[in-house]
């Protein structure tokens, strides 16, 4: 009898096995993505260019300093190329100029990586760079400063750039290779980097919650990982945004980063640690105004490292009135990848460590889909008000000194991939959306408030309630 029960249990799990995997091959064949609009002149326009931005590894990268006094430097050069620097002035023809001097290090092949960190700078204020090796200097480009006291950045999810290349290009008879779906991803890439700007024109930053590329080998040692070139076409088309040379952008590190040694190459990111590293770097934290940004790499499945770095960091910054962790993987998500078990793993052990280090907001992304968590504590709903449109869709818009976390996953960005959301949403998301659309956030924080609005580029409508957290000693206010 225990041996018949034994091999119908045994049985039964393979049977569920292979109902599982079949139902996750499916969930990922109804994967849809955005063509680029073919029917203007930009289009035409946009191949031209590209055929030169595809062979450009020297994009430059500008992210955040290490506070909002410093901004950072990053782009390759050739091999002999040396003495890199960046100079900083108030004047367009560049007089009074402040130099700064860099570092220089290993790169792929044939390159170095350039990294330059400049200070002191000013709030509210215009400024010119240049920048450039051996002497030789870029053009001036403009670079503005922004408030402190009151800011707001913009927050975009897997641009994921040369996703779309197992899709099929309306109008032709070939799948596209990496080379035309880069082309597709960087053109709405740019469309949806100036519809934010266009929202949100004094933005601080951009915070991208991972997967800036597609391409990576996870089958090679570390080493041959750190020279893997498969990519580059992609950080070219990642990085060739204009907004970009103004703009600064934190990226966590996505699972399709993690691996490869070409991220730690091209991003300067501020206040790098040892801990929670792959290929790609390790967990890192910039401050702004009254904020602390803490990115972690969960593809570093090392829990301790990640609560190492915590304490360390909340410790030194313990006046940070919000705290927000950027991580790549949705905790809380509601996609197809939501309830995977490295997933679930994370729910379990890291959730606990983010709590008790009061952490306000989580910002991830992977699932390519849009959703909005209620306020959660211990994995349940912790909450004051919450109420109910016509349509019962069940949200919050504002919450006042909330116990719990809010965690909230990023659509794509550039509509190079979208999976669905999970046919039966869960009990911990308030809110959840996925039309097959581009979408960004404007995130907006004083020393009070932080809002969330959301939307889609096609329209420029809200895909959600603009959602507000409000911290007030006077809980009356």
């Amino acid at each position: 009898m225990f041996l018949r029960k034994k091999n119908f249990i045994t049985i039964f799990m393979i049977a569920l096995a292979v109902v599982l995997t079949n139902l996750y091959v499916f969930a990922s064949d109804d994967v849809n993505w955005t063509e680029a609009d073919k029917t203007n002149d930009r289009w035409q326009q946009w191949c031209e260019q590209w055929e030169t931005i595809k062979y450009d590894w020297t994009q430059l990268s500008l992210t955040p300093g290490k506070n909002e006094s410093e901004l950072n430097f990053a782009w390759y050069s050739l091999e002999k190329e040396s003495s890199p620097k960046v100079r900083i002035s108030k004047s367009s023809d560049m007089s009074n100029a402040k130099e700064f001097r860099g570092s220089q290090s290993r790169a792929v092949t044939g390159y170095k990586s350039n990294k330059v960190t400049i200070t002191n700078l000013e709030k509210n204020s215009t400024y010119y760079y240049s920048y450039g090796t051996d002497g030789k200097w870029s053009d001036p480009i403009i670079y503005k400063t922004q408030s402190v006291d009151k800011f707001r950045f913009i927050l975009v999810g897997d641009p994921q750039i040369g996703a779309s290349l197992r899709n099929i290009s309306s109008g032709e008879f070939e799948e596209q290779g990496q080379d035309k779906a880069t082309r597709n991803d960087t053109f709405n890439w740019n469309n949806t980097l100036n519809k934010a700007l266009q929202k949100s024109p004094n933005a601080s930053f951009i915070l991208s919650v991972g997967d800036q590329i597609q391409s990576r080998n996870k089958k090679v040692d570390r080493e041959a990982s750190l020279n893997y070139t498969g990519n580059e076409i992609e950080y070219s088309g990642f990085l060739s945004p204009t907004i970009l040379k103004s703009l600064p952008i934190a990226t966590s590190l996505g699972n399709h980063d993690a691996i490869s040694g070409n991220y730690s190459y091209h991003f300067n990111n501020p206040n790098t640690s040892s801990l929670g590293s792959t290929a790609g770097g390790g967990d890192y934290y910039f401050r702004y105004g009254n904020s602390i940004f803490l990115m972690l790499n969960t593809n570093n499945t090392n829990v301790e490292e990640h609560e190492q770095f915590l304490e360390e960091v909340l410790n030194d910054n313990k006046d940070a009135k919000w705290r927000i962790v950027v991580v790549h993987q949705d905790i809380y998500g509601s996609g197809i990848h939501s309830n995977e078990p490295s997933i679930v793993n994370l729910r379990d052990e890291l959730v606990p460590i983010l709590e008790c280090h009061k952490i306000d907001v989580v910002f991830t992304g992977h699932d390519h889909a849009y959703s909005r968590s209620k306020i959660l504590k211990d994995g349940e709903l912790k909450s004051n008000t919450y109420i109910s449109d016509d349509k019962f869709k069940y949200y919050s818009e504002q919450e006042v000194n909330p116990n719990g976390i809010l965690y909230m996953t990023s659509n794509s960005a550039s509509g190079s991939k979208y999976y669905p959301n999970v046919s039966r949403k869960q009990s911990y998301i308030a809110y959840r959306w996925q039309e097959n659309v581009p979408t960004f956030s404007t995130v907006s924080i004083d020393d009070e408030s932080l809002s969330i609005s959301t939307y889609r580029t096609d329209t420029m409508e809200k895909i959600d309630q603009t959602y507000t957290i409000i911290k007030s000693s006077d809980k009356s206010n």
